[in-house]
């Protein structure tokens, strides 16, 4: 063995004890162990397959929120212990990988490619094993991005079970958020002096204007588009923005597994996405349409929102919330957030849902 080759094999193996020791002092300060907590990663069967889930909590009797992650296909589950210790005090929270992504995937890998009708179904049945195992007649729906589409469309259809919903990044009309973001950033870009960069934000959003499903969308095209408004919209303390961070988040989190790791690699490509999740993004894309919703008045809505999501512009929900005219509905936006604000900024968003009005 050369002496480089030495000298790289001692720099891993130190990573690997550094990264084992922080597992075990964030699963330390993480654990549960109040007389009436929970903390369980099961797998429980919903939709005639095993679904995994998370159950968190330092009170039984607290109020439960069902947690539905974005992507589609994107659950964040193992980076949980990174901010939510803090909603754990007040909530049981319950995250579901949902189907056809993530450790639920990997369990069943026969049942991929699922709808939306599928995924409500899901939900429903989730819903109810919820009310029934912590005897409650109603409970919290808290959704992320793609979540919020199928949160809302479950809110919807569901306000009987539902307590108030929690939407994070909310879905208004998504092809149309990305027009508007590359056309924002073109203008930041003309401003800046490149004028390449902004023709080009406006040629890709002049032709994705006129796409109305997803066969039809040029990929290629589509990430650069989102690549390149990315670059000049970015908040300074988004953690989508600093890799490594992100990246460290990760890997000393006690929950991360093999299974994390592979469907964060397969999931980071948008084609594999859009070939796995493809009637998801679509309907993401082209179907949801907010404005279309119909909610209870006595479901209480709560949107919080990076002050810097161009991923589901912020702009857009606060036209919603303004034209809702509902003292059902309101929005906290997080300053110097983006699209994942409970990554950025936990302790604000926390607080943010901690200020949540419950239906009787």
């Amino acid at each position: 063995m050369s002496v480089a080759v030495g000298v790289l094999l001692g720099i891993f193996i130190i990573l690997l004890v550094v990264l084992g020791v922080c597992r075990m002092v964030n699963g330390s300060h993480y654990r549960i162990d109040t007389p009436d907590g929970i903390q369980e990663d099961a797998y429980v069967e919903i939709g005639g397959i095993e679904q995994f889930m998370q159950i968190r909590s330092e009170d039984l009797n607290n109020p439960v929120v069902l947690w539905l992650h974005g992507g589609p296909g994107f659950p964040l589950t193992y980076m949980n212990y990174y901010y939510q210790g803090e909603l754990e005090k007040d909530f049981t929270v319950a995250c579901l990988e949902q189907r056809g992504c993530g450790r639920t995937y990997y369990k069943n890998t026969h049942a991929a490619n699922a709808s939306p009708d599928d995924l409500l179904s899901d939900i429903h049945e989730a819903v109810e094993v919820l009310k029934k195992r912590f005897h409650k007649e109603k409970v919290i729906i808290m959704a992320q991005s793609w979540g919020t589409v199928i949160g809302m469309k479950y809110t919807e259809q569901h306000p009987e079970n539902v307590a108030a919903y929690v939407g994070v990044g909310q879905v208004t009309q998504f092809a149309k958020g990305k027009v508007y973001s590359a056309r924002k950033a073109a203008d930041l870009a003309e401003r800046q002096g490149n004028t390449r960069d902004a023709e080009r934000l406006r040629e890709l959003a002049a032709a994705f204007e006129q796409v109305s499903d997803i066969q039809n969308v040029n990929i290629k095209d589509l990430e650069e588009m989102i690549i390149t408004s990315g670059s000049y919209l970015k908040a300074a303390g988004e953690m989508s923005g600093m890799k490594l961070k992100q990246m460290t988040t990760a890997l000393t989190s006690p929950h991360f597994n093999l299974n994390d790791a592979r469907w964060f690699l397969f999931a980071s490509s948008t084609k594999n996405i859009i070939d796995s999740q493809t009637e998801l993004i679509d309907y993401m894309y082209f179907g949801f349409d907010l404005n279309q919703i119909r909610l209870s008045e006595n479901v209480p809505v709560l949107f919080v929102q990076g002050d810097c999501d161009y991923i589901t512009p912020t702009d857009m929900v606060k036209e919603y919330c303004e034209s809702a005219d509902s003292d059902s509905v309101r929005i906290v936006t997080i300053p110097d957030t983006g699209h994942t604000p409970f990554l950025d900024n936990p302790a604000a968003f926390c607080e943010a849902v901690k200020g949540l009005t419950l239906a009787d």
